[in-house]
């Protein structure tokens, strides 16, 4: 079973304000950081995930390009995948790149 989350972290202006303006489908306000989650099937591969996750923010990469440079927020992006091995091809590893995304890797 497979998920994935971007979580956007450090953010000291109004977090209500930077989702009005990011205009993020998905994004909830969630323990201080704004949180967007893959919505697909959990039986789906990683790549998957994260390639519909980078079909949302790539959209507005410019304007979180900007907050990074503006603020001290990090945006890091969360998953959760099955033992074994795990694979991310070029257009899922775009988004880490550039976004200057950390990726975490929890194995259930």
């Amino acid at each position: 079973m497979t998920s994935a989350e971007v979580r956007i972290t450090g953010i000291s202006e109004s977090k209500e304000y930077i989702l009005e303006r990011l205009r993020l489908p998905f994004a909830v306000i969630e323990r201080g950081d704004i949180v967007i989650r893959s919505p697909l099937d959990p039986s789906l591969p990683l790549n998957d995930h994260l390639v519909w996750l980078w079909g949302i923010l790539n959209l507005r990469r410019k304007h979180l390009k900007n907050l990074q440079q503006q603020s001290d927020i990090k945006i890091v992006c969360r998953c959760k995948v099955p033992k074994g091995s795990v694979r991310l091809l070029p257009n899922a590893a775009e988004m880490l790149h550039l976004l200057s995304m950390e990726l975490v890797l929890e194995t259930r």
